[in-house]
């Protein structure tokens, strides 16, 4: 069969009007559903005809026709439109159309060709028409529509680019024609029986182009029957996926690897490190772990500026690599510390462990070249073995008591790990004799609702009193317990005396609030950290979401795979999480979206000029806003001035803590501040005016919107009146409505259709109509398409009204305000209510 005759096909037996026209409109060819539609027996009974005498009068406009002809000529996207057609008995049936061009010319001349259908069955209304109209052509993803034989009557413009086909050429092909064979067949098989049982379907297809490309749909299809239970249509709503699956193979590679060298981050050398020691027990072998660290690289990276750190960091890679041999692995574990990983092998290991860590050095010593700059830099290496030490922690950590040795005694050295090394230095014992003759304590600074100007959190942050030095500041304390385990047991006990204190306070009567606890990136990445916080929680009888565990992103990106394990499982808890020091760091949003996030905090670097710098200003406004629209609150760190306070607040920033309020207090401060409602200055009356609820009354009749605006006068809204849509529409673009009320019936258009246009304009909006007709139809469809929240009629209850209004706005808050919510929006219509 050839393509000509395989069309003519296609044209006779698809359920469709299809319209071959000359380029006078006249008719030429019509298929023969088009024929029985309209009442003919032959096709030479319509053949000649100009269509202008099937369209009813007022509805013929072929300027427009020829309009849409001239664009499409141009390459333009095929357009769409409806008008009715006169039946042989002098009915009318409204049919929504599609303008193409045939493959063939007609009269020697290229014809037109229109494809549409009976949108009767389907479409109660021209309302309803225009509403799925503006839907589905501006809906992002694909919208199919076929027969109950699964061929199809309409596709949307995104069908089209994601099947690769014009809309003349997809409608009447069967849904197995874009089968790549890739589909496992049990998708098919779970696709029959769901719809056979009448349920919808939600899966994912491989199918293929007209190219021949391959894309991956996601998908989900019902069943529409008629009112014998047949089933007429399958309506299809669907989402190219190929770029998420592919993008979601990428984060999983970051997870694995260090983003800034390429190396295996700490969590797969983790692994590694497992792989090795199974392999050297059961062979009777050897392995080596080396670890690298720089000498006093914190204060390099201060003196050089972090963009030359950053290539140091990546330069030393490239050198490690290229002293290692074939089997050798390097991973990238902290900050400026490397790892690799030797053997397993033969009594040789140990030897080659001394000559690679020689080899580190030198290359290391190697000037570093930065902007004309040359960077000077030394290391300290230690070195472990299996089997003298049996987990991986036990491995790796054995070789960082080693480097830490070596960084005592003078740095730029190397040191073998030996059995006594961890009890010989009197700092390690200072530091876990604080921990047991309670010589720490905790301090807590204030977090502050920047909108009602409350205490609404604290952050616990640790002080060691020494009985000789007296109150040690963390900054001097904490970079010696990360370098060991003892860091781990500090946070336990901070975990503890948390959730201690914030009983005692819920106990002296004070309003509950939340406490943020800080956790270091080794404390983070142990697998029991979900179970001993649940323990602190319960035997404390805490609320878990007063509780807040903070996290580096530093400390996140080191082990991906552990941050994830941990934070799906605090979430569990209910726990809060907080994204600390944002902004300093490998900061994304693509982050912020995949992991469990609540609050993100604004490093207060970015704080600090707020007010004078653009750059670090555009920053914090960016970071706030793209966090609300992910769901997520904003607390900025360190603000220390009013015109801070003010410039964050204005930005819409959720919290904030700093010396502006008070600095980290003992326990006893807080309560007091707490009895005392101490806050931070009220809103301005401009302020304030700027967060009223603005809500715009539409109603073509002066009467009705005066007596809206009476029942509402004592509520303390911003009433906005307008008695036309393009008054509203003027309104709206001035001022930020957050409630529309508007009638049904008025003359420009109806309620329901500028409620569907204001959704589109207006996504942020809560949408109410209001009739004195009950068109249940009309309105229960809008409501179902997210154009309309509630449908009221008149006369109204005055308390009952005030109480629906009260109720919207309530909504409004819970997807729109600060609080923000879980940051929903509908996946179909893009949001609004």
């Amino acid at each position: 069969m050839n393509a000509q005759t395989a069309n003519a096909g296609i044209f006779h037996s698809v359920a469709f009007v299809h319209l071959l026209l000359d380029r006078q409109w006249r008719i030429r060819s019509i298929n023969r559903a088009g024929m029985a539609a309209l009442g003919y027996a032959q096709p030479d009974e319509l053949v000649g005809m100009p269509l202008e005498s099937l369209v009813p009068a007022g509805q013929w406009d072929g300027l427009s026709l020829a309009a849409a002809r001239v664009a499409l000529e141009q390459g333009g996207a095929p357009p769409s439109f409806s008008f009715e057609l006169l039946c042989r008995d002098g009915q009318s049936i409204p049919i929504l159309w599609n303008l193409d061009q045939p493959a063939n010319v007609v009269g020697g001349e290229p014809g037109i060709l229109l494809l549409g259908f009976d949108a009767t069955a389907i479409r109660h209304s021209q309302e309803a028409i225009a509403l799925f109209q503006s839907v589905a052509e501006n809906y992002s993803g694909s919208i199919v529509i076929t027969d109950g034989q699964s061929h199809i009557l309409y596709a949307n413009p995104a069908a089209q680019r994601i099947m690769g086909y014009p809309i003349g050429e997809l409608f009447g092909r069967p849904m197995k024609d874009f089968r790549s064979g890739k589909t496992p067949a049990e998708v098919y098989h779970q696709l029959k029986d769901a719809l056979a049982r009448r349920e919808l379907w939600k899966g994912e297809f491989i199918n293929r182009r007209k190219d021949g490309e391959l894309y991956v749909e996601s998908k989900t299809i019902a069943a529409i029957q008629d009112e014998n239970g047949e089933v007429q249509y399958y309506f299809a709503i669907g989402e190219n996926i190929t770029q998420r699956q592919e993008y979601e193979k990428q984060i999983e590679r970051l997870m694995m690897f260090d983003q800034l060298t390429g190396l295996p981050n700490l969590g797969a050398f983790q692994r590694e490190i497992a792989a090795a020691q199974e392999s050297a027990r059961t062979g009777g072998q050897q392995v080596a772990l080396l670890h690298v660290d720089f000498d006093d690289f914190k204060k390099i990276n201060r003196a050089i500026g972090s963009d030359a750190a950053e290539q140091v960091l990546t330069e030393t890679a490239v050198r490690i690599k290229e002293i290692l041999r074939k089997h050798d692995i390097a991973a990238r574990v902290a900050g400026d510390e490397f790892a690799i990983l030797i053997g397993p092998g033969e009594s040789e290991v140990q030897a080659d462990s001394m000559e690679i860590a020689r080899r580190v050095l030198v290359a290391i010593r190697r000037p570093f070249l930065y902007a004309g700059q040359t960077i000077t830099l030394t290391a300290s290496i230690g070195i472990a073995r299996y089997p003298d030490a049996e987990g991986n922690d036990d491995l790796l950590g054995n070789a960082m008591n080693a480097t830490l040795r070596a960084k005592h005694t003078g740095g730029n050295d190397i040191c073998l790990f030996e059995a006594a090394m961890a009890n010989d230095e009197n700092w390690r014992r200072e530091l876990l004799q604080a921990i047991e003759r309670n010589e720490l304590v905790l301090y807590y600074q204030p977090q502050i609702n920047l909108y009602s100007g409350a205490i609404v959190g604290v952050e616990a942050l640790i002080r060691w009193l020494h009985p000789v030095r007296g109150l040690v500041p963390p900054s001097e304390f904490i970079p010696l317990a990360e370098e060991s385990n003892h860091i781990i047991e500090i946070g336990e006990w901070v975990l503890v005396e948390a959730c201690r204190q914030m009983r005692a306070w819920q106990d002296a009567g004070l309003p509950p609030i939340k406490v943020a606890v800080n956790l270091a990136a080794r404390h983070f990445r142990q697998p029991t950290l979900p179970g001993s916080i649940a323990l602190a929680l319960t035997s404390q009888r805490i609320d878990p979401s007063l509780f807040e565990i903070e996290i580096t992103e530093s400390a996140m990106m080191l082990d991906m795979v552990a941050a994830v394990r941990n934070m799906g499982q605090l979430k569990e808890l209910g726990v809060h999480i907080a994204l600390d020091d944002f902004g300093t760091g490998y900061s994304s949003m693509a982050y912020l979206s995949r992991f469990p996030i609540d609050i993100v905090k604004i490093d207060q670097s970015f704080v600090r000029d707020i007010t004078t710098n653009p750059a670090n200003a555009a920053i914090a406004k960016a970071t706030i806003a793209m966090s609300h629209k992910l769901g997520k609150k904003v607390l900025a760190e360190g603000v220390e001035t009013l015109e801070q306070m003010t410039y964050l607040r204005r930005s819409e920033c959720d919290e904030m803590q700093g010396y502006y309020f008070s600095r980290p207090v003992p326990a006893g401060e807080i309560a007091r501040m707490l009895r005392q409602d101490r806050r931070v200055a009220a809103q301005s009356p401009k302020e304030e005016a700027a967060a009223r609820d603005t809500i715009l009354l539409l109603d073509d009749e002066a009467s009705i919107l005066s007596a809206l605006k009476r029942t509402l006068r004592r509520e303390g809204y911003n009433i906005l009146t307008a008695q036309s849509a393009s008054e509203g529409f003027a309104l709206m673009a001035k001022e930020p409505v957050k409630l529309i009320v508007c009638d049904q019936h008025m003359s420009e258009m109806t309620g329901t259709q500028f409620l569907s246009q204001a959704r589109i304009m207006y996504p942020e909006t809560v949408r109410i109509v209001l009739s004195g007709f009950s068109e249940i139809a009309t309105v229960t469809d809008a409501i179902n398409k997210g154009a309309a929240y509630r449908f009221l009629t008149k006369p109204w209850n005055d308390e009952q009204l005030k109480e629906e209004i009260r109720g919207a706005l309530r909504h409004w808050r819970e997807l729109y305000a600060r609080e923000r919510g879980s940051g929903r929006q509908s996946a179909l219509f893009g949001g609004g209510i």
